[in-house]
């Protein structure tokens, strides 16, 4: 992506909406949870309102999971919104377990991960 699309230049105040996500692709705000070896891949699941409660979520989850493991990754870890009080539960059901939490209670997240 970075050889793609070329870091921005000039006054950021003056940047396009473009211009500011190629800057994201430069300057990543990504954390991983301690420890890396632990839980190397990084999982994330984005149901619709009208998908949720059927078990397509889960379902989805535990495929990522075998190929994951096929591939040889030996963990995973996940990122949630503190605010988001459905997630930790259904991560939890799956196996993951909380890591560490960062920021704010009102603007946080939680980290998840599970040793496969």
């Amino acid at each position: 992506m970075c050889a793609r699309f070329p870091e921005p230049k000039g006054i950021e105040k003056d940047w396009s909406r473009s211009q500011q996500i190629y800057y994201c692709y430069h300057h990543p705000d990504y954390f991983c949870p301690e420890p890396y070896a632990d839980y190397p891949s990084h999982m994330h699941i984005d149901l619709l309102e009208r998908a949720r409660g059927q078990g397509l979520g889960r379902k989805m989850m535990l495929q990522v999971i075998d190929i994951l493991r096929g591939r040889g990754s030996v963990g995973a870890h996940v990122a949630v919104s503190i605010l988001n009080f459905p997630a930790p539960p259904f991560y939890e059901k799956l196996g993951f377990r909380e890591l560490v939490r960062t920021g704010t209670p009102s603007d946080g997240c939680i980290y998840m991960g599970k040793k496969f």
